[in-house]
């Protein structure tokens, strides 16, 4: 059964969700786990892909977008960037930064979901909450200081 973490961060804006998106990314990674970034489209993908190419001048995230036709963990970057589906990416990180849950979230290992404190992200955060739930899956949910790491 896939874990599923909810961070509500204390900020009010979609930068911080990315840049927080940043952070697990780089966590994760230096820690061994592959990462794939899940985006509703090519514009908030590559919106993405700069960030993490911008992100910190210190630290290098080798990662590529990846497109329906990569299938199967095919890419060999350790850090994807989608809005499909990319297939089985094993023992996978998913950050999920689209606005529902994508029917492939139980091919990971963990599912990360970053939410603001803006209104329509908070009853996003509900619905998705309610979602995961029933589907078996018993969310956490981590309030994440202004600044503060994880």
């Amino acid at each position: 059964m896939p874990r599923v973490t909810f961070y509500l961060l204390q900020q009010q804006s979609t930068r911080a969700v990315r840049d927080f998106a940043c952070r697990l990314t780089d966590k994760a990674w230096r820690s061994g786990m592959p990462v794939h970034i899940h985006t509703d489209n090519a514009i908030q993908c590559e919106t993405m892909d700069r960030l993490l190419w911008e992100w910190r001048e210190e630290r290098f995230l080798p990662h590529e977008i990846t497109h329906s036709e990569i299938k199967n963990g095919e890419s060999n970057a350790p850090i994807t960037l989608g809005h499909t589906d990319p297939g089985n990416i094993e023992g996978a990180l998913l950050i999920n930064l689209s606005s529902g849950i994508p029917d492939f979230y139980k091919n990971f290992h963990r599912t990360c979901e970053i939410v603001d404190k803006s209104p329509g992200p908070v009853e996003a955060l509900r619905q998705k909450f309610r979602d995961y739930k029933n589907d078996g899956i018993k969310p956490e949910l981590h309030d994440i200081a202004a600044g503060g790491q994880h």
